[in-house]
């Protein structure tokens, strides 16, 4: 989830998909399933329909079907973007279905892996929407894709999102039936922070890669960043107080310098081969088909998940 600590000064605006009809979302795909698994395959889609071979769960590529009217019918072309294949545990379904190798089992219907399975990609493609997968995490790409104009906004629930200067991120909460928008320009606007400065408040309180110590302390942080009257050396002297992340923390601590080139400057989608927006034109014959014969879906499921794409489109 990134730097939580954020939420605290952030301003929130309530929000809807129709605000963003006519463009392009740079969409964190694990975030896109989970938020669908939850509000409506888990409810709506029976557990016999969800399991393949006895053992492979497919509820991502559910997820993905059930959410696309609400892109058609809002006019709104996506990008999905995964994080990347080695961040992922490895499945425990044990098959030799061709394209589940690496689907969840029925002992973790809910778990969606951060990375490509290749039932989605297929869908993805039958569907003609663009993605890729991240070298580094899928709200880095997101963020720089909405920084270089390659999208309108970004659509995760992390808050990294700022860190990576997205100009606009569209979250929404699992239990929240409200979309919030957050403008990185707000912000830092509100809070009397530059982005560097608004970077330092961050690393005070705590990112994904390393331990503040101003964890829970945010105010006190940003206020502190407020007075400081030579913010290179407030950042050297701060440097020993920083220490590895959750997972690294016998490691030695990245320093305000490393991090602001992270966040700056992350390792992404080479230019060459980044996804074009381009807006869906579903071939849903080709989708029924591999629903039929590699996915083991009967006509009836078939007919439930795309004829509300059929009636977007």
């Amino acid at each position: 989830m990134g730097c939580e600590d954020l939420q605290h000064i952030v301003d929130a605006k309530s929000s809807s998909l129709p605000d963003f009809s006519g463009q392009t979302l740079a969409i964190d795909a694990v975030f896109w399933f989970q938020r669908y698994y939850y509000a409506r395959t888990l409810n709506e889609i029976p557990p016999a329909n969800r399991v393949v071979d006895d053992t492979c769960d497919i509820s991502q590529a559910i997820s993905l079907l059930l959410s696309i009217p609400d892109l058609l019918r809002n006019n709104i072309t996506p990008i999905f973007i995964f994080d990347p294949m080695n961040r992922s545990r490895p499945s425990k379904a044990e098959t030799t279905t061709q394209y589940l190798e690496n689907a969840p089992d029925t002992s973790e219907p809910e778990k969606h892996l951060p990375f490509l399975q290749r039932p989605t990609e297929i869908i993805l493609k039958h569907l003609n929407i663009p993605y890729c997968e991240a070298p580094l995490f899928a709200e880095a790409d997101a963020s720089i894709f909405a920084r270089g104009g390659l999208a309108d906004a970004v659509v995760s629930n992390d808050y990294d999102t700022l860190l990576y200067g997205a100009p606009i991120t569209l979250r929404k909460r699992r239990n929240n039936a409200t979309w919030e928008k957050i403008k990185l320009e707000s912000v830092l606007t509100e809070n009397q922070l530059t982005y560097r400065e608004f970077l330092d408040v961050a690393i005070l309180v705590g990112t994904d890669e390393v331990l503040g110590p101003y964890k829970g302390h945010i105010e006190e942080a940003v206020n502190k960043v407020q007075n400081v009257k030579n913010i290179n050396k407030f950042e050297t002297e701060q440097n020993r107080y920083l220490r590895g992340s959750s997972l690294q923390v016998t490691k030695p601590a990245p320093t305000f310098e490393e991090l602001h080139d992270l966040y700056l400057d992350p390792p992404v989608t080479e230019h060459s081969v980044r996804p074009k927006p381009t807006y869906p034109i579903p071939d849903l014959s080709a989708v029924a088909q591999f629903l039929y014969q590699q996915l083991d879906q009967d006509a009836e499921m078939i007919e439930t998940l795309l004829n509300p794409i059929k009636h977007t489109v």
